[in-house]
């Protein structure tokens, strides 16, 4: 009876626990449809109807039909992120909390692929294989801060200490293809095999300044594994002056493991259970127009709506919830969102070589909120970059900067209760900063007959 008791109680804490993390996921890590390399980045992510080197298939597979000489493309990507929780009190307004501050930095491998273009039927075909993270969910946060009694009868003061590590990822390894049926419009398609793999795992510990009573402590751990496929669709339409892109990525359907373990003071004995489901991700359409004004600029604007309120869990256990806030859909508090992306390019050319200048602005906003608070998450952004291009090498470098600032819900203590409870103990404000710098090689092969007398002499 209490085996079942404990595999019921970890099935409600693994998605309490996937609730509570949820908004710190949110802060370190959105969700909105990323793609890769650094000359997106620079134009602030507008780059749905650019799509023309090697990251294309990240963004709209259709571009791959733009390349015409084979091309290897790795990305690498550094980030800070920073969040400062301040003005926290208690629902009752009885404690109140002091501000705390975390930080963190990190640095990966992006994007690597191969595209290699040839003609087929008498059209311009391209292939490209790839692997690319698609989320990371790394960092690592070490808050300090004190609960402080506002009113008679309130909890005594404390010192609360938490380190919360998260570490893992959701990659994707694609296979893309594009065609240029006409000398306007291409058509493109991706299939990727989703792999992730990713652990939380929280230490709390409460500790009275005065009294007879000793410190607290609470633990958990939850752990996450995804394999699944999708596709993307892609099209674009070309002309002198503009381009016209359209993406549509298809909702994503995989197998779900999650495994849980909670232990505290409160009830030393450990408890754990293993949830298997189905994790379903959904659909989102991207739109983008490029304009280029005069010779040397590209001018570009996106649109993504993400249907986020598909996005469901569905296990024995639970049934069909929410994946942000445990909720059944019906009463979830997550939204769907559009974003909007706007970028520009400017070329400057010089004997031999470019050097490009861009810039950028977008605003994201994030469909998971705090279900008690129900304050929306929206970033800001602010994106510029440069490079050196020459007709066999592209090196471009971009920087990004973002920030929101939202009302949120936090369960600060070390009290196991707290961990299912379905509202927050204590509401205040969180700002989230997050700076990041991607940098993009591209290798373009110009001597085509050269690579095809190599794989003639290594493959007979």
């Amino acid at each position: 009876m209490r085996a079942r008791a404990a595999g019921a109680l970890a099935a409600a804490g693994l998605l309490g626990a996937v609730s509570a993390s949820a908004q710190g996921v949110v802060v370190f890590n959105r969700f909105n449809r990323p793609g890769s390399g650094a000359r997106a980045a620079g134009m602030a992510n507008a780059f749905v109807a650019v799509s023309d080197d090697g990251t294309a298939a990240s963004w709209n597979p259709a571009g791959l039909a733009q390349l015409r000489k084979p091309e290897l493309s790795v990305v690498t990507n550094t980030s800070t992120q920073t969040v400062v929780s301040q003005g926290f009190r208690t629902r009752d307004d009885r404690s109140a909390f002091t501000t705390g501050r975390s930080s963190f930095r990190n640095t990966y491998l992006d994007f690597a692929s191969l595209a290699v273009p040839v003609t087929l039927g008498g059209k311009p075909v391209t292939f490209q294989g790839s692997w690319r993270r698609l989320y990371t969910f790394d960092y690592r946060e070490v808050l300090s801060l004190r609960r402080e009694p506002l009113l008679d009868g309130a909890p005594p003061a404390a010192a609360i200490d938490t380190n919360n590590d998260l570490f893992g990822a959701i990659d994707l390894a694609s296979v893309a293809g594009a065609v240029k049926l006409t000398s306007r419009l291409a058509l493109g398609a991706s299939f990727n095999s989703w792999h992730g793999d990713w652990i939380e795992h929280d230490w709390t510990s409460e500790t009275p300044v005065e009294g007879p009573e000793g410190p607290r402590f609470l633990t958990f751990t939850v752990g996450n594994r995804i394999r699944g496929n999708n596709v993307n669709l892609g099209l674009m339409l070309t002309y002198p002056r503009f381009n016209v892109g359209a993406l549509y990525q298809f909702p994503l359907e995989s197998d779900l493991e999650n495994r849980f373990t909670v232990t505290s003071t409160d009830d030393p004995e450990v408890l754990s259970d293993v949830i298997v489901g189905t994790l379903r991700w959904p659909q989102a359409v991207g739109l983008g127009t490029a304009w280029r004004p005069a010779a040397g600029w590209t001018v570009a604007f996106d649109l993504t709506w993400d249907v986020w309120t598909n996005a469901l869990i569905d296990t024995p256990e639970t049934g069909r919830v929410n994946v942000f806030d445990s909720l059944p859909p019906e009463s979830t508090s997550t939204r769907d969102t559009v974003s909007f992306n706007a970028g520009a390019e400017r070329l400057f050319a010089a004997e031999g070589f470019v050097i490009p200048l861009r810039f950028g602005v977008a605003r994201e906003p994030q469909g998971p909120r705090n279900s008690f608070v129900r304050d929306p998450v929206s970033y800001t952004m602010l994106a510029v970059g440069t490079g050196y291009n020459t007709n066999s090498l592209k090196f471009d470098a971009a920087f990004q900067v973002r920030w929101a600032t939202f009302r949120d819900g936090a369960n600060f203590g070390a009290d196991p209760a707290e961990l299912l409870a379905p509202v927050p103990v204590a509401v205040g404000e969180r700002s989230a900063r997050e700076w990041r710098i991607k940098l993009s090689l591209i290798l373009r092969v110009t001597d085509t007959d050269k690579l095809r007398g190599i794989f003639h002499k290594v493959f007979g």
